[in-house]
């Protein structure tokens, strides 16, 4: 909720969109390289790219679980695209 309230929050959320972004797009890519894709292979990348960009980034566990529910969310988008 804080989020959405403070200053802070609302920069911070800002931020998290950002690189919910960037992660997709990396996301997108690799998905697409897969014969087959599917939900569980999307949550699974989704899971480990957000694992290893939070320990690179030094994210915190609440912003890192916030990441891959905004990231999971997307999976509805990305499948179709992929099925276009």
């Amino acid at each position: 909720m804080w989020l959405n309230t403070t200053p802070k929050g609302r920069e911070m959320r800002a931020k998290l969109m950002g690189q919910a972004n960037d992660l997709y797009s990396q996301l997108r890519e690799s998905i697409k390289q897969l014969e087959g894709p599917t939900k569980e292979m999307y949550n699974a990348l989704v899971e480990r790219a957000v694992e290893e960009y939070a320990a690179k980034v030094e994210m915190a566990m609440d912003m890192k679980a916030q990441l891959v529910r905004q990231l999971k969310k997307r999976w509805k988008d990305l499948e179709k695209e992929i099925k276009k």
